[in-house]
């Protein structure tokens, strides 16, 4: 009987390249950085525009809604053919890297100059300045954070690493979360003479240190592995790589998985914040925002202690095991907010973090990690390394559910009667179908996401089979840069 492909004298060669392939600590340092620069490319524009474009110049709210959708929707339709250019793009310094170092500093300029506005012009002029830089800031945005993603999932060709590199970035992201609110305030600080000063210096701040620094340092000490095929395959379109992948049914299961998590996730999640204002601190906005702040703080905290958690479980049982079990604790978290989110119950709030956090952490941990997985098995079939374009496909996604969740989230209210200027005397009934919401619609997503990751196919035996198979298809393996 022959010898199963992950057996026998091919483990030795399994480990020789994960020996090869090993990241350093400096390597995810690099790497980590990177990722924090990208949360807050994806979070600083909206966290400082909306009290100083708005409540500081007087921008018209709608306006300045549009104003934050359109660069982002814009970047979104980007992603797959920066995705695509970074899949091809070949020089001694790598795929990716190049990318990454330019945008950075692209990134740098015009953040910088988003708050750079002249105080003495007209509202109409202050929403033109703002949307024509926020378009560039974004644009360069994309460039930076889907060449980064791509990086991420090409440092190593290991299961198990990947997950563990994975969890090391999310750490930076849970980094990036706590620090970010805290923008505006900086600014507002007595040490500058005005608003307008300390917006300036705080922009130029992040500009500087968080985008040009970071993104450097992401770009000079992450590593890059460059795959030489001694096969020569045709160069293959955009429209051509988004086919194939439409076929693509473990890709599919990952972004409904998305979607489930990051718009209907996210859509029951936002009836929490009304609850505590109008349920269980009866109208009270400032003390419902404490309890939320709490909240936030716990899911924070809790979050960081999921990754090493979910990383271990994911080494012993695997990927697709580790998302089963934490839906089935989801499960269980959204039970128990029919009974946190009261004003008998709210005193364990802090059970609803941790519940409910390790789903959000996956979200940044093992679908990250189970799409690089993929990228493998796409290459063995296809012959392209494509992670730009699964990268960008994943990031519209993600992007278009949360804006799906917004939109739920208002209508529901609107449906449902909320009226914020009843204050505490809401309607029974308006109450009632919020907590219905948060927790049997976070049940009935966790069921669901638990239904569907059945379907994902590619295991850890699948995935090292793969890494092998690769391994011998290339002439001079695999070069570090």
């Amino acid at each position: 009987m022959a010898k199963p492909l992950h057996q026998s004298t091919t483990s030795d060669t399994s480990a020789s390249t994960l020996k090869l392939t090993a990241v350093s600590g400096t390597q995810k340092l690099a790497l980590g950085a990177g990722f924090f620069a990208m949360f807050f490319a994806q979070q600083s524009v909206s966290v400082l525009a909306i009290p100083f474009y708005q409540m500081t110049l007087g921008v018209d709210p709608f306006l300045l809604g549009l104003a934050l959708t359109l660069p982002l929707l814009l970047g979104t339709l980007l992603g797959p053919w920066v995705g695509h250019l970074s899949d091809h793009h070949q020089s001694r310094f790598g795929r990716r890297r190049p990318f990454i170092l330019v945008a950075s500093w692209a990134c740098c300029l015009f953040f910088g100059l988003i708050w750079m506005v002249p105080t003495g012009w007209g509202e109409l002029a202050h929403l033109l300045y703002f949307v024509i830089f926020s378009l560039l800031f974004y644009v360069a945005a994309t460039f930076m954070s889907v060449p980064m993603t791509c990086l991420s999932y090409e440092m190593s060709p290991d299961y198990h690493q990947r997950t563990e590199i994975m969890g090391f970035t999310t750490y930076f992201l849970k980094l990036g979360s706590l620090l970010y609110q805290w923008l505006f305030p900086l600014a507002q600080l007595a040490i500058f003479s005005s608003v307008f000063v300390g917006i300036r210096y705080v922009g130029w701040g992040v500009a500087l240190f968080i985008f040009g620094l970071l993104g450097t340092l992401a770009a000079c000490y992450s590593k890059e592995i460059v795959q030489r095929s001694s096969v020569a395959f045709p160069p293959v379109t955009l429209r051509q790589s988004l086919k194939t992948l439409k076929a693509n049914k473990g890709l599919r299961v990952l972004l409904l998985l998305t979607v489930l998590q990051m718009a209907g996730g996210a859509f029951t999640a936002s009836m929490d914040y009304y609850l505590l204002v109008y349920f269980i601190a009866e109208g009270d906005i400032a003390q419902g925002a404490i309890f939320k702040g709490w909240l936030s703080m716990a899911y924070a905290a809790f979050g960081f202690l999921t990754v090493p958690l979910i990383a271990r479980l994911s080494s012993r049982m695997g990927k697709i095991k580790a998302l089963q079990l934490i839906y089935v604790v989801t499960l269980v978290g959204g039970a128990c907010k029919w009974f946190i989110f009261t004003p008998q119950g709210y005193g364990w709030i802090w059970l609803d973090a941790l519940f409910c956090t390790a789903a959000w952490t996956a979200m940044t941990m093992l679908i990250p990690s189970m799409m690089a997985d993929l990228c493998d098995e796409d290459e063995l079939k296809h012959g392209q390394r494509r992670e730009g374009v699964f990268v960008a496909i994943h990031s519209w996604v993600t992007s278009l559910s949360a804006a799906l969740a917004l939109l739920l989230a208002g209508l529901s209210l609107n449906l449902i009667g909320f009226d914020a200027q009843l204050s505490a005397a809401q309607n029974p009934d308006s109450i009632l179908a919020m907590r219905v919401i948060l927790a049997l619609g976070t049940m009935v997503f966790a069921l669901c996401s638990l239904l569907i990751v059945r379907g994902y196919h590619l295991d850890a035996q699948g995935s090292q089979q793969i890494s092998l198979a690769l391994a011998k298809t290339k002439n001079h393996g695999s070069e570090s840069i």
